[in-house]
């Protein structure tokens, strides 16, 4: 008996991971990234994503359009997330010019994802965006 549930129940968990991945949201962005620069923000694409309150946090790097995707997934389908985009996107902006401005300002784009109800996908953070924000 314990030789067919062990088996099952790894099927199970391995499937639930499966079902969790998630299909990046369109974008006409493509940035210029140096090579080096790629090669650094592919490895976020290997971090485990990180657990906070009631949400998941994991990354996605596009290299072919220099692109970092940050995901922020509700861990229930129940859940809606109680954000006016409107209020949040530009503080999204400051967020991604303090942590990424030296990798934006060498061909990197930075977007932000909230996954789920009342979930909105923001405009990738340019260069451009990050100096206006300066003046």
């Amino acid at each position: 008996m314990k030789k067919t549930i062990i088996p099952a129940f790894g099927a199970l968990v391995l499937s639930g991971c499966a079902a969790m991945a998630l299909t990046q949201p369109p974008t006409d962005f493509v940035g210029s990234l140096p090579e080096e620069w790629k090669q650094e923000f592919t490895k976020f694409n290997d971090l485990p994503p990180e657990g906070d309150r009631g949400e998941v946090r994991q990354y996605h790097f596009d290299s072919e359009r220099s692109l970092l995707t940050i995901i922020r997934q509700l861990r229930s389908t129940q859940w809606n997330w109680q954000l006016d985009a409107s209020k949040v996107k530009p503080a999204l902006v400051d967020v991604a010019c303090e942590n990424f401005g030296d990798a934006i300002a060498m061909g990197l784009g930075v977007r932000f994802w909230y996954t789920g109800a009342g979930g909105f996908v923001s405009e990738p953070v340019t260069h451009e965006a990050c100096m206006a924000k300066k003046s």
